[in-house]
Order: structure tokens, then sequence, then C-alpha cells
């Protein structure tokens, strides 16, 4: 076989740390640090993968370039940006830098044809550089057939198309293309994959690399010029973190997906493998206020036209849990037997069961970003509650109803304490939103539906031995969950309830500065790791309450699980240290910017105003 065609020793994928990403606001990559690209669905998050060598090392597909001589690597970030540098050096002080990014249309049309680009370049000398361009489009279920034109190659399947083009020849490879060529130091070429057949007019591909830094620069920039009392300076990890929830925004609806891929497991080698690259009504939310308090408005009004859009399609039935950020598509799910899985991790999955389920928590979740944003911008209010009252109508019909809770558990429904919580949430802020609109006989109304929700959790949901709130009504178990109650203002950080609600949860659920979200059956097979969110939300607790500095203590220890770039994962395993669950996590990334407000905050006195999440 000659070199052009000779296979790239390419590491199997068995850390998440590995991976940094990248994207374009409609969908997203993962680059491993080893120079291959071993995940994207185009041209939408929910689309079905062109590239998932993540899950299957043999048959997934990838677009790798690195040196073929021995080298170390490592990645960052170009700061302030979502573009990211792979930099391999070699043993002689050359080295190979490759700069990653999807071009970001300026508007926010849905674009026909996305692009991804890789940025070549040298350093202190030539270096030799090989590719390999090993589509698999339909989650690798089909191998394109290649041909070449003038200036570009095409790959197409039955699922679709994809073209190249490259500074240099390629050739027909065993299951792609391949190419090898040396580069120049200080002369940038760059490795083109996009989406179709032809490609589009780019121009100037240096250009196109600083337009979309720019983008990213810009939109930082736009949120911080609008807080009111913005860290200087602010932790790297807080930056990024607000970048990531960016990333997972989807440009032309305004929606967030909770992450860009699917059955990464909770578990190495368990079943606990779902799919994410949906949105969730609560997630969502979540990360709408959020982004809201790092003063980006418009992600928060986006979202709730989202939603409000999602409203008029559903009419008399209330909102699904979640939903896809654009279009449609089936959410039935099911299992994809051909592919291994990330770490021996079966079954692999797309589409997620949690679509049917019925999860009271959501609609408190919605009203109380939307009471937010009107608190936030009071223009909005006359858009704002119009919209969403039938959400607090369907709390008022059916918060005495069981529900699955927001850790969507696939056994039968129960009374979930959390659930209750979240429906007096969504009728306090329904009676708050109906009193800027001047409806009186509205604000009487869910607020006396509040305190009927109110006085059912304080009667029936804490448990008389360890005077903190149980998981379910009568089940006598703990839930990390319940960590939120004095978030939302339920009752204040100062109540003894809420002090033990803490401290049960971190005497019986925590792994050092992680912690579980509960303990018991779950009607799913195997363990899975401690859920970051969890322990951020136990450090903002622990400093409402006082102790900040334990709070700093189990914040330190819980950054530990953000890796080199600064991704969070979903959970982390506290004795292995091996981050798990769907990459990079919204929620994670939501919790930790509260838990920082938090700690900020902690000097002033306990209240019972609302907070964030």
């Amino acid at each position: 076989m000659d070199a052009e065609a000779a296979a790239l020793e390419l590491p199997v994928p068995n850390s998440l740390y590995d991976y940094g990403a990248i994207g374009n606001l409609h969908s997203v990559a993962l680059v491993s640090r080893h120079g291959s690209i071993d995940w994207l669905c185009w041209p939408r998050f929910a689309s079905p993968s062109l590239l998932a060598r993540i899950l299957d090392p043999r048959i997934g597909g990838h677009v790798a370039v690195r040196p073929p001589e021995p080298s170390v690597s490592h990645q960052r970030y170009v700061p302030s940006t979502n573009l990211l540098e792979t930099v391999f050096e070699l043993s002689d002080g050359r080295s190979l830098t490759v700069t990653d990014f999807m071009a970001v249309e300026a508007g926010v049309s849905e674009p026909e044809h996305p692009v991804l680009l890789r940025g070549l370049e040298a350093g202190r000398g030539e270096v030799t550089v090989q590719i390999e361009i090993y589509p698999r489009f339909n989650y690798g279920a089909e191998t394109p057939e290649w041909s070449e034109r003038t200036a570009h190659w095409i790959g197409r399947s039955p699922s679709g198309a994809v073209w190249v083009t490259a500074p240099a020849p390629l050739t027909v490879a065993p299951r792609g293309l391949g190419g090898r060529w040396t580069l120049a130091p200080g002369v940038r070429q760059y490795l083109q994959l996009g989406w179709g057949h032809d490609p589009p007019a780019l121009g100037d591909p240096t250009e196109l690399q600083r337009r979309t830094a720019d983008f990213w620069r810009a939109w930082v920039g736009a949120g911080r010029s609008r807080r009111s009392r913005p860290a200087d300076p602010e932790p790297p990890l807080m930056e990024r973190s607000e970048l990531v929830l960016k990333l997972l925004s989807h440009a032309t609806s305004g929606a967030f997906v909770a992450a860009p891929t699917t059955s990464l497991p909770e578990w190495p080698g368990g079943s606990r493998n779902w799919d994410y690259r949906y949105v969730w009504i609560r997630d969502a939310a979540f990360s709408a206020q959020t982004l809201l308090s790092r003063g980006h408005l418009e992600e928060a009004h986006a979202y709730l036209r989202w939603v409000t859009a999602r409203l008029r399609q559903s009419g008399s039935r209330p909102l699904r849990v979640l939903y896809a950020a654009h279009g449609n598509p089936d959410l039935s799910e099911r299992p994809l037997p051909h592919l291994r899985g990330f770490l021996d991790s079966r079954p692999v999955r797309v589409g997620n069961g949690a679509a049917s389920q019925f999860q009271l928590d959501i609609f408190g979740e919605l009203l109380d970003a939307a009471a937010l944003l009107a608190r936030v911008d009071p223009p909005s209010r006359a858009e704002v509650w119009p919209e969403l009252e039938p959400v607090a109508e369907v709390i008022e019909r059916c918060w005495a109803n069981p529900d699955r809770s927001l850790w969507e558990i696939r056994g039968p429904p129960d009374h979930y304490v959390h659930s209750k919580v979240m429906a007096w949430v969504g009728l306090d802020r329904a009676a708050t939103l109906c009193r800027w609109s001047h409806d009186r006989s509205g604000e009487v109304r869910y607020r006396r539906a509040a305190e009927e929700v109110r006085h059912e959790v304080l009667t029936r949901g804490v448990d008389p031995d360890h005077g903190g709130f149980e998981q379910a009504f009568g089940n006598r178990r703990i839930d990390a969950a319940n960590l939120r109650i004095p978030m939302v203002g339920f009752l204040p950080y100062d109540d003894p309830r809420i002090r033990a609600t803490v401290l049960w949860v971190e005497r019986d659920l925590s792994h050092g500065p992680f912690v579980y979200r509960y303990r018991g059956g779950d009607h799913l097979e195997g363990p899975e790791g401690a859920f970051l969110p969890c322990g951020f939300w136990l450090v903002h607790c622990l400093a409402r309450i006082g102790e900040p500095d334990r709070a700093r203590e189990r914040l330190a220890g819980l950054i530990e699980a953000a890796g080199p770039l600064g991704l969070l994962p979903e959970e982390f395993d506290p004795e292995g240290r091996v981050p798990l669950g769907n990459f990079p996590q919204a929620f994670s990334h939501v919790a930790y910017l509260r838990a920082l407000e938090a700690l900020a905050g902690a000097s002033r006195p306990a209240n019972r105003r609302p907070e964030m999440v």
C-alpha cells in the first residue's frame, strides 16, 4: 500500500477529555487531540451522524489530520471563541497546529451548506501531514462513493453528500480519501469539508476564520458589557461555560439542546445511554435564564418565542418534555445494534422515550424563566404573559397528579417533592405576571392555587426523622433535586428544613465534592456516575446557608471534572476519575455558573428572593 493510502495509527477513543467541541449554532463536532474529528451530525444537531468514530472506531467514520511521525499533542481554544487548536509537538522542536472551526453565519437563517475548516500550519520547519477522510452516513450504516471534480471531491450516499477540498492531491483509499504532503513553515493551508454536492463561494478561508473568531468574541463582549457587576478577571471556566451554552443554541429557533451527543454512557460498559441532542423545556429554560444573567437578553427572548410557537402547535395538549431544535423528526427511542458504543457501552440509542413522559416540573421552569425575563426587561411583559397563561392553567389542573420527575424515572410515576415545588413556582410566577399585567383576579387565582400546593408539600414532603425534604411523598429517601427548593424561593435558606435537606444530601449522597442524584432503584440496570449539576447545587446551597468556605472547597474539587479544555460532562466517576455521560453538557455548565453567583452573593443575608437554577 502506498504512503498516501497507509492508515494512521489513531488511538481508540476512551476519554471525553480527549475532545474539544466546535460548532455553527446548528450542529456540533467533537475534535480529538489526536487530530481526528470523531463526531458530527449534519446538517443539524439531531441529524444522523456523518462522523461517529466515538461510538465505533471501525465503522463510525472520521476525518483525521496528524503528522505520521511520533508527536505529543494538546488542545486549546482560541481565547474567547469556539475555535479549537490542536498542537502536535515533534521531538526536534517542529510543530503542527490544526485550527478547527465551523463557519458561523452572520444571520439566523438555516445554513444550506454548513462548512467545517481545518487550518494547517507548520512551525520551526517543514512538517509532513497525513489525512484520512472516512465519513460514514446514517450512523455508520452507509459508505459513500467518491468522485473527483475539477477542484474538489464528492462523496455520495443514499442519505446525502459531502464535498472535500484540500491543498494537495487526494487519492481513493480503502475506506475513503487519503493524502500526504509537506507543509512549509509559516504558510497556513486549509482542508475543507462541507455538506452538499458543491462548495459555496466561501472566499478567502483565512478571512472566514477571522470573521468566525470575531463573531464569538463580539458575542462574549456584548454580554459582558451588559452585566451590572462583571467579575474582573473572571475565572476561565466562566467564559468557557458561557461559550458552551451559546454553542448548544440553535440560531434559527432560539432553542438550546441539552448536549450534542447520543449514548455516551453514564457508566462504562453500562446501558444508561441516552440521546441528548434535543431541546428539553427544562434544560433550555435553565440555559436561557443563565445567559440572561450573563447579559444576553436576546437568547432569553428567542427561547420564549420558540416555546410559544410550540404552545400554538400543541393546541389543547400540554407541552411535551422535549422537542427537536428544528422540524419534527421522529423522537421514538430505538437502538442501533450495529454500533459498538463508546467504552463498549450498549445499546447505542437515538431518539428519547422521555418525550412521551409527563414531567410536572417543566411548566414551572418555563414560567420561572418567563418571569425573570419580564423582570429584567419590563417592555416584554405585555407579550410574555398572554402567550404563557395556558402553561399556568396546565399546572392548576395537573399539579396533584404523579409524574416521572426531572430525572425521567422509567418506573411508575410518583408524587415527587421537587416536581410539586416547581408546580408552586409556576403558579407563584403566574401570579406575579398577572400583577405586572394588572390582572387582579388572575393574581388572586394563581396565588390561591400556589398556597394550596405549598401546604401539600409542607404537610406531606418532610421526612420526620431527618427533618428535611424527602424524594417523594412518603418514600423516606433523599433526592439531590431538593437542593433547588430554596433556590426557587419556596423557603428561605435559613429555614431549618432547608438546612436539614442540605446536610442530608451532603451526608448520604456525596463522594468527596461529587454528589449522586439519589440512592435506590430506578427501574434501570447498572450504576451511574455522580451527577455534576447536583455537586454544584450543593456548593450553591452551602454558600447561601452560611458555609462559604466549605462551598469553595467543594467547588475546587468539582472543577477538576472540567478537564483541560474547561468542558463539563454530565456525570463523573469519583473513584476512577472518569468523565461520563453526554458531552459537553449544558446542565452542568449552567449549575457551575449559578454556583459561582451564589458564592459571590454569600455575604448577602439569606432571604426568600427566588434565584435562577
